[in-house]
């Protein structure tokens, strides 16, 4: 669990969710109290009756979520650096390979790598999501109190204001190391269809690599097949 929270206060982002969320990191995974955007409805599969949710978050700008395509992403957090050992990703071709290693140099850090294309979403509107967390903060932890999850600092309660949705993905996680710690792992394209993550090297951190992936090819490059 000592990963689990180095990721959490080096990166504070998490596993697929949807901007607005309002939720709490468990056993390594986002759990989600409420969407604040939406405001919480009895229809909403996570509500609990008797509850008290705080109040609605409304952006005064209006279509304020950007949403866009990221290719070949890097959220590396301060000490964090990833060098590539072969073909760069988007010049794979079938059965090609190329090895990704991550390391750090400093005591703690944590990396996400999304290897492949991935669609994001992020609102604008940070100065309004800043403010409505800093006045519903204490309604969030108590509902979070409420449900018995146990949160008692307010930095274990997370508004999301942007997320990716990756179908692969690459987690590393340092944690009291001595410097020139490194994680690595392996790409490798199988055929026209197959995509293969594997795990290389570990020195005195933790990864974590996402499911493989389907993806088509044109003009020698990787696309995606569907959404991320």
């Amino acid at each position: 669990m000592s990963h689990c929270n180095t990721f959490r206060e080096e990166l504070a982002i998490r596993y697929p969710m949807l901007v607005g969320d309002v939720g709490v990191i468990r056993g390594g995974r986002f759990h989600r109290l409420f969407n604040a955007l939406r405001g919480h409805q009895p229809s909403d599969p996570d509500h609990r009756d008797g509850l008290r949710y705080p109040r609605q978050l409304q952006p005064r700008t209006p279509n304020h979520i950007i949403r866009s395509r990221d290719y070949q992403k890097d959220f590396p957090s301060k000490n964090v650096t990833k060098v590539d050992r072969g073909l760069n990703i988007h010049a794979l071709g079938p059965d090609d390979g190329t090895q990704i290693t991550i390391s750090c140099s400093g005591r703690l850090g944590a990396s996400i790598s999304l290897p492949f294309p991935a669609d994001s979403e992020d609102t604008i509107a940070h100065g309004d999501f800043s403010r409505w967390i800093i006045k519903n903060i204490d309604d969030c932890m108590r509902l979070a109190d409420d449900l018995g999850w146990g949160v008692n600092r307010m930095e274990d309660i997370i508004l999301v204001t942007g997320c990716h949705l990756a179908k692969s993905w690459a987690n590393a996680a340092f944690s009291e190391t001595r410097g020139g710690a490194e994680v690595s792992f392996s790409i490798r394209v199988s055929g026209h269809s197959g995509v293969h993550l594997e795990e290389r090297n570990m020195s005195e951190g933790v990864l974590k690599l996402g499911p493989s992936g389907e993806v088509g090819y044109r003009t020698n490059s990787l696309v995606e097949h569907g959404p991320f």
